[in-house]
């Protein structure tokens, strides 16, 4: 089977070595990050490459595919951003990322800290299908009340696919 070599300039962002390279350089992610997420970033920290989190050895794991935070003039995280690739839709992407919220949720906090430090934080899907079928190339959920969606909840998460 001969390979079709692709221009790099031609390569989608759901190739491996593409993903791969946008995510590793915050001076290439943060503009992407803007762009997709419709907000402003003040500084990103260097990327994470993958990273595995268990909770015990009888509980579901996850290994994420890249993790980074953005960092106020302080130094301070003002939120975090999981980046995840997602070439097929399973059907169970939504239910993942609320799952993938989850374990984030864990790590951020030290025991006996308070809540009110959690910090804003974004679980993005980059997928090649519209897994919401409505023809649009980007979706932003946040949690909303349901009879009245301008009441926010305001739990600081957001995900996006």
């Amino acid at each position: 089977m001969e390979r079709k070599r692709v221009p790099f300039e031609e390569l989608p962002i759901t190739n491996r070595f593409m993903f791969a390279m946008v995510f590793s350089h915050k001076e290439i992610a943060k503009p992407f990050l803007e762009a997709v997420l419709g907000i402003k970033i003040h500084e990103l920290r260097d990327p994470e490459p993958e990273k595995t989190i268990e909770v015990n050895p009888v509980s579901k794991g996850v290994r994420f595919d890249v993790f980074t935070k953005e960092v106020g003039p302080d130094g301070e995280t003002i939120r975090s951003f999981d980046i995840e690739m997602q070439m097929e839709d399973t059907h169970e992407i939504p239910k993942r990322a609320r799952f993938y919220q989850a374990m984030r949720d864990c790590e951020a906090l030290n025991r006996g800290e308070s809540y009110y430090n959690l910090k804003e934080l974004y679980i993005i899907f980059l997928c090649p299908d519209d897994i919401f079928a409505k023809g649009r190339a980007v979706y932003r959920f946040k949690n909303l009340e349901s009879d009245d969606p301008k009441i926010e909840m305001g739990d600081l998460t957001f995900k996006n696919f």
